[in-house]
């Protein structure tokens, strides 16, 4: 099993006046363990600061300012967000930050399916056999179909896209939040340069 990387992830809201459905944000990494802790919220912030700082962030893009209360902590390890599980403030998740949580699991089950398929891709003259009935295996297939490993490898293969399917379907929609966001951003930086100019 792939060890899990030390980051933690946060979305910093930028307008909490908006209602929860029109906020949008910016998801920050954050290269660290502990997930949503002080430090880890103090570091995102930081991060988002120094953006602002820099303008690579619209300067009119947290209207009331940049604190802690603009942060919120997106769990990673929860694949089922549609639960709408409360962050630490008892909250419930805001639409974006559902979004931002969503894309983190689908990039995870993405890379999952991609790893499982390259794992795979010897077994596909095997396979194609087996369910076209065309030929007899060859000497090598047979010898690779023997091999435990052949079972195990269809068998993950087949686990993890039924799991990424499972999950799209659970899925809010709420994504298309955080790449409105990006998209919003890069243009709004993109004018600025030329106003700028």
């Amino acid at each position: 099993m792939a060890k899990t990387s030390a980051v933690s992830h946060f979305v910093a809201v930028s307008d909490l006046s908006k209602p929860a459905t029109e906020q949008e944000g910016i998801l920050v990494e954050v290269s660290a363990t502990g997930g949503d802790s002080k430090k880890n919220r103090a570091k995102a912030l930081d991060i988002v600061q120094e953006m602002w700082e820099k303008e690579e962030i619209d300067v009119n893009r947290f209207p009331d300012g940049l604190t802690q209360d603009h942060i919120f902590y997106v769990p990673s390890d929860s694949p089922k967000v549609k639960s709408n599980k409360a962050v630490s403030d008892s909250q419930e998740l805001l639409p974006i930050v559902q979004g931002a949580q969503e894309i983190i699991q689908l990039t995870k089950l993405q890379l999952e399916v991609q790893d499982a398929s390259e794992q795979a891709e010897q077994y596909v003259p095997i396979i194609k056999v087996v369910l076209e009935r065309s030929r007899p295996l060859t000497s090598e297939e047979k010898e690779l179909a023997k091999d435990k490993k052949y079972g195990k490898t269809i068998e993950k293969l087949g686990s993890v896209v039924a799991a990424q399917e499972e999950f799209q379907e659970t899925c809010t929609g709420n994504g298309s939040l955080v790449l409105n966001a990006i998209a919003w951003q890069l243009d709004k930086g993109i004018d600025s340069q030329v106003d700028r100019n």
